[in-house]
């Protein structure tokens, strides 16, 4: 295949549905020549993903729990396996307990910061440090921000911190 991307291999991490920034993302990069795994987090995720591999042709698929460091050394042995080089990970994860999302700002709770930080934020942290040993020389890592980190977004709350 020709394009920008061809020969290029990488990783998509949150994808979650074909109206997220990481499906257009994913689309964009396939339409360019590139090959692609995605990881997604558990069973419900999985069927969201799957279908949309299956529309790019993506075979590589891994379980991961970003908050789980042995998990996540797991995901990037397996991916390894398959590849033993990458170029780029896009890192499109962010997570918020919900209910905690309804309220406002100032009643975060300290348990649902240090969640939303860890996966929203330490995660590509420690995606950066597994993909790095794979990492071709000139790759790229990705994480994405959101508008809701510069102005007032109802309901965003503390993910407008994560994603600042």
């Amino acid at each position: 295949m020709n394009g920008l991307m061809a020969g290029k291999r990488g990783l998509i991490m949150g994808l979650a549905n074909d109206k997220s920034l990481a499906w257009g993302i994913a689309k964009k990069l396939s339409e360019a020549g590139a090959e692609l795994a995605f990881s997604y987090q558990g069973a419900t995720m999985e069927k969201r993903v799957r279908p949309l591999a299956e529309q790019l042709g993506v075979a590589r698929l891994f379980d991961c729990d970003v908050s789980d460091m042995t998990a996540l050394d797991a995901t990037f042995e397996a991916l390894a396996q398959e590849w033993p080089t990458i170029d780029f990970v896009v890192h499109a994860i962010g997570f918020s307990d919900k209910n905690e999302l309804r309220g406002r700002f100032v009643d975060t709770s300290l348990d649902n910061f240090l969640l939303t930080m860890n996966i929203s934020v330490y995660s590509f942290v420690a995606v950066a440090q597994r993909a790095a040993k794979m990492m071709n020389p000139g790759g790229s890592m990705l994480t994405l921000s959101y508008y809701g980190a510069e102005k007032v977004i109802p309901h965003y709350n503390v993910m407008g911190v994560a994603k600042a």
